[in-house]
């Protein structure tokens, strides 16, 4: 199979907002998340339709050159709220669905084995489980574990600018001819 490098992300951002196994998970998966489960996490606080962007691009423009009513100052809230689409369901996301599984497979677990360990133990008739494993069987194992260590590490960080430095070299060590994730490009754009 093609072989890809999990998203790496802001370590220090990321795992101080995704509590349990969440950052972990959408940092070794890359799973894409929808509205529902990007407020759940706490990525996002408010979804607007696509339909509305133009309506809220116009409105947020109105908003910086009139005066607010916000003893804060804060002129972008309101608009935001009022375009927002409070029919989102949290308890419906894939995550909060999937939440105690992924707490389980990814909180606190220090390394890929444990990790594939505990996907295993849910045994065959966990979705959650299988799918998990066979998007994990897809990317680079080298690259698995360097995203792993880097979160572990990134936790650590002080600054969004120590984060990106960190992610930067591991992109360039990713790159050296040779590696399992240069070789996975190679022969996916080559052979």
């Amino acid at each position: 199979g093609s072989w890809w490098i999990p998203r790496l992300k802001l370590y220090s951002q990321w795992k101080s907002g995704l509590v349990g196994g969440v950052g972990n998970y959408l940092a070794l998966t890359g799973n894409r998340l929808a509205a529902e489960d990007l407020i759940y996490a706490g990525i996002a606080t408010h979804y607007v339709k696509s339909e509305k962007l133009d309506d809220l691009k116009s409105a947020l423009a109105e908003s910086t050159t009139s005066t607010s009513d916000d003893p804060n100052g804060d002129c972008v809230a309101g608009v935001l709220m009022s375009f927002h689409d409070h029919n989102v369901d949290t308890k419906s996301s894939f995550l909060s669905q999937n939440r105690a599984d992924i707490d389980y497979a990814f909180d606190g677990k220090e390394t890929m084995e444990e990790i594939i360990d505990a996907l295993e133990s849910m045994g065959e008739d966990s979705q959650f489980g299988q799918s998990t494993l066979n998007t994990l069987k897809l990317m680079s194992p080298t690259s698995l574990k360097v995203t792993l260590e880097g979160l572990k590490r990134g936790a650590k960080l002080s600054s969004v600018g120590e984060a990106l430095q960190m992610e930067y070299r591991m992109s360039q060590a990713f790159m050296r001819e040779g590696s399992d994730f240069y070789e996975g490009i190679r022969a996916a754009l080559v052979d």
